[in-house]
């Protein structure tokens, strides 16, 4: 469904509904066409955060690429390097003929994520220190990269 929310912005929002274990999960994946942000990172973001926050588990069904790109009213193309792209992040694999499924080592992904944010904050903290700045100088710093990137 297509989303008319002022003069220049048009968001393309598809919801995947299936069952899990007598459970229904519903999944949201929005696409602004006038962001600056390419679709297909947009695409592959939203997917990202799901499977790295355990929203999806491993072995679940990706909707195809194909399904995705018409409920989302983007080409096959963006919704095939959004697949790509995570596919060699080592977040989903594809099975010929059947589609693409969460890679059960999502975990360790999300692990070594956090390994690398430590080894940064740590380069960070480092200098910081050597250009003589306080630790509440580095928390703004800190905050602003944070809110900058939510944009």
């Amino acid at each position: 469904m297509s989303f008319d929310l002022g003069v220049d912005i048009v968001v393309n929002t598809v919801y995947d509904t299936y069952v899990q274990y007598d459970e229904v999960i519903e999944l949201a994946i929005i696409v602004s066409l006038q962001s600056e942000i390419p679709a297909y990172e947009q695409i592959k973001a939203q997917i990202k955060a799901q499977i790295l926050s355990g929203k999806l588990t491993a072995d679940e069904p990706l909707t195809s690429m194909r399904q995705l790109a018409r409920d989302l009213r983007v080409s096959v193309i963006t919704t095939t390097r959004a697949y790509g792209d995570l596919e060699a992040e080592g977040l989903i694999y594809t099975v010929q003929g059947r589609g693409c499924f969460v890679k059960g080592n999502a975990e360790l992904v999300r692990e070594q994520y956090l390994r690398s944010i430590d080894d940064g904050l740590i380069m960070i903290v480092k200098k910081g220190k050597a250009a003589g700045l306080p630790l509440s100088e580095l928390q703004s710093k800190l905050e602003e990269a944070f809110y900058e990137q939510c944009d």
